[in-house]
């Protein structure tokens, strides 16, 4: 699949009186390969259908609990790809193309955040985009369930440093941006054993919307009754693909939480 990018402009001094030089804009669309697939097949016997009470809720139910695995399995996917394809002075323990100031962690040396520090470290994450000049507009981050609680326990739960009416302890919702993202949660961003520090840690990643793409070329489910037997498979398949466009516009931070 071919998908288009912003193009570059190169910059130049002017001089009154001077011939201006003239770029052609970079207009060649960036390649995006849809070659990953997951499906679902589920086979129930047509005999215990009419077994089962309440057959039709029973069967949207497990129908809607394929679509979940199956979006868990694509977003884990997802996670662990882009967490790999950022630019190299966006992770480490001297990421900033700038300043080499911030500390995001490595494998065997994770930042270790709490309640105390994790607002700061959404800041390094911040800093190291603006580094790269990435546009503040749309920037989110993606955290575990333990970092959003962490991030819930920290001096955001005072009412007047979030300009909220009440506590984010009282209603479990944060201010529309902290630090400059849009905060999403993910239980699909699933935990690292590191044997360096005998702990789970998380590969989180953050960064403008622009910087990533993805898409789906088949999404749909179908029920095939078996000639064979009076069984029904019920089956779901997924084809897609994801691409980071631009690496300078995504963050990776190496963590744990305590």
């Amino acid at each position: 699949m071919l998908i288009g990018r912003e193009p570059e402009v190169v910059i130049r001094d002017y001089e009154k009186g001077g011939v201006m030089t003239s770029d052609t804009v970079d207009s060649e669309p960036i390649t995006m390969v849809i070659d990953k697939s997951k499906y679902f097949s589920m086979v129930i016997s047509q005999i215990d259908e009419k077994q089962i009470c309440n057959w039709p809720s029973w069967r949207e139910a497990f129908l809607k609990r394929a679509a979940y695995r199956l979006s868990q399995a694509i977003d884990t996917s997802l996670f662990s790809e882009i967490y790999m394809d950022v630019d190299s002075n966006n992770a480490g323990t001297s990421a900033g193309v700038v300043s080499h100031s911030y500390n995001l962690g490595t494998t065997g040396n994770p930042v270790s955040v709490t309640s105390t520090n994790i607002n700061q470290v959404l800041t390094f994450l911040h800093g190291v985009l603006d580094e790269q000049c990435a546009p503040r507009e749309n920037r989110y981050v993606v955290l575990p369930a333990v970092g959003y609680t962490t991030l819930l326990n920290s001096d955001l739960r005072a009412a007047y440093l979030t300009g909220m009416d009440i506590s984010p302890l009282i209603n479990g919702r944060l201010p529309p941006q902290v630090a400059g993202f849009n905060i999403y949660v993910s239980n699909f961003l699933l935990p690292v054993f590191d044997s360096g520090v005998s702990a789970n840690c998380f590969q989180i990643i953050a960064g403008v919307k622009m910087a990533t793409a993805f898409a789906a070329q088949i999404d749909q489910t179908r029920v095939i009754e078996g000639w064979e037997s009076w069984d029904r498979y019920y089956q779901g398949l997924a084809v897609y693909g994801f691409k980071v466009l631009y690496p300078k516009g995504v963050a990776a931070l190496y963590a744990r939480f305590s």
